[in-house]
């Protein structure tokens, strides 16, 4: 007689439940209690615990540390996949999107693609076999395929390229013949060329900020975001989307599956019908008609006669009649005009930065261009504005502003260090090196120009270099609190940042 496992009181998963969606972000309803269910049995296990109800009262009486929870959220989401998973997305891919998107780059060579939530590492591989297929010069284009998701064993798999039959079902068999190799234990594992091309890292959709320099998640020509949607809470899912819409270049693609179309979720991206296919637009357009990031604080006031909303919109519409002036008023009174006294640029700074940091780019933009009219040579502006630029990929814009920026504050680290990423996404390996050396030497006790030599390191194969900078970066974090957002890191915490080399730091311990 087979002993029936017993199942968790339904008012304690239910609490669970909410819980769970309040705290992480994730959407349980009932019919889905049963996979909530079994994930909390196998984290249950991770976590030490013999028995689900344990590990449910825990989860309800405590605060779970980084780590904890996303070894929850890993359990609770299904890592799913296959090669050329959607062929309807892939034919849009192949035959409309990614042919237009190398058109307009082909001048600079240049595309930024993200999948994130990319599980084992099957979706942006297949992305950079296309490419591989779609470009003759594939080698001579500056290409990112960055894969991202909150599990450290998908990633570990991810990274290893190493695959079994039941990830090539429903992918042609041209696929396995052209960029794979069969080992003597049956499995395939991916040609380097290939695996090269795409970079992993860790990254929470819900928790970690983005779009970020450090991350390596901002101006990014397309998105792929499938089959992830579906776990969150609408709330944040709205969160999501909003944060994944400014991660894009004006223009820039998003795909998610099918099942997650919703205008409801993408107002602000227009929708494109292909044969077979719903793929989202970023439409320059609707870039300043979009609300604020929930997740961020309100958008301040606007400045009387710079930041007014008309200004910026061409659809408004503006009379240029004059009210008539009362001719009983005294003369004096007439003539009388109110001038608003000029902002200092400190002031615009931080009325801007707001605005860049709420993902109101143009209207950012667009008060520090007024701005530099009278203070053209001050760094903070120039600063900004060049980072507000390499957001939507003008790179050639943003290095000749912070250039400016270091040339007006030379002793200022951060503007080496803005400058050391512009240049890596041009592909500029050795002056990117060169700029985060000089932020070093004028900051040694900054962490972020550690971390990304250590990443630059990494990414060319140094391993014992990286390393190095990676035990340089902890060392420096541990003298900040955990919780404390690091200086131009765009909401990096230390914290998370530790985690993040951890990653890096295990996932060569598997080489």
């Amino acid at each position: 007689m087979t002993r029936m496992t017993p199942r968790v009181d339904e008012e304690l998963l239910s609490r669970f439940s909410d819980a769970v969606s309040e705290r992480m972000g994730l959407l349980f309803p009932k019919e889905r209690w049963g996979d909530l269910e079994r994930a909390v049995q196998s984290a249950g296990a991770e976590l030490g615990f013999a028995r689900p109800e344990p590990t449910i009262r825990w989860f309800l009486s405590s605060n779970l540390d980084k780590k904890q929870t996303e070894i929850l959220a890993s359990l609770l989401t299904v890592g799913e996949t296959y090669f050329f998973r959607d062929a309807g997305s892939f034919r849009a891919l192949s035959e409309h999107i990614l042919p237009a998107l190398i058109s307009s780059r082909r001048e600079n060579k240049r595309l930024r693609i993200w999948s994130a939530g990319c599980c084992t590492g099957e979706e942006p591989y297949s992305i950079a076999m296309l490419l591989h297929s779609l470009l003759p010069d594939f080698k001579d284009w500056v290409i990112t395929i960055l894969g991202t998701d909150i599990n450290p064993r998908f990633l570990h798999k991810a990274s290893e390229g190493i695959y079994g039959e039941w990830s090539f079902r429903e992918t042609p068999s041209w696929v396995q013949e052209r960029f794979f190799v069969k080992r003597r234990d049956g499995r395939y594992e991916i040609l380097p060329a290939i695996r090269d091309a795409v970079t992993f890292a860790p990254l929470n959709l819900i928790d970690d900020s983005y779009p970020s320099f450090l991350t390596n998640t901002n101006a990014m020509d397309l998105v792929l975001c499938r089959n992830v949607m579906m776990y969150f809470h609408p709330r944040r899912a709205r969160t999501v989307v909003k944060k994944l819409f400014y991660a894009l270049v004006d223009t820039g693609w998003l795909l998610v599956s099918p099942s997650e179309m919703s205008q409801t979720l993408f107002p602000e991206f227009e929708s494109v019908p292909f044969s077979d296919a719903f793929c989202y637009r970023k439409s320059a357009r609707r870039v300043d008609e979009t609300t604020p990031l929930p997740s961020l604080a309100e958008t301040p006031a606007p400045i009387p006669g710079v930041g007014d909303t008309h200004l910026f919109d061409i659809s408004a519409t503006v009379s240029f009649t004059r009210d008539p002036v009362p001719r009983d008023l005294p003369l004096e009174a007439k003539e009388t005009k109110v001038i608003a006294a000029p902002l200092a640029p400190q002031e615009i700074y931080q009325r801007a930065r707001a605005e860049y940091e709420n993902g109101a780019y143009a209207t950012a933009a667009a008060l520090i261009r007024t701005s530099l009219e009278p203070y053209p040579d001050n760094a903070s502006l120039c600063s900004l504005l060049a980072r507000i630029l390499a957001s939507q990929g003008d790179l050639a814009g943003a290095e000749q502003l912070c250039r400016r920026a270091i040339e007006a504050d030379k002793l200022n680290h951060a503007h080496r260090y803005l400058y050391a990423t512009i240049v890596l996404e041009e592909g500029r390996e050795s002056d990117a090196a060169r700029s985060l050396h000089e932020a070093i030497y004028l900051d040694p006790d900054s962490p972020l120009p550690y971390f990304l030599l250590g990443n630059l390191a990494h990414r060319q194969g140094r391993r014992r270099e990286a390393g190095k900078h990676f035990r340089r970066t902890l060392r420096l974090l541990e003298q900040f609190p955990q919780d404390e957002v690091l200086h131009e890191s765009e909401g990096m915490t230390a914290g998370r940042l530790m985690q993040i080399i951890d990653s890096f730091v295990q996932e060569e311990a598997h080489r």
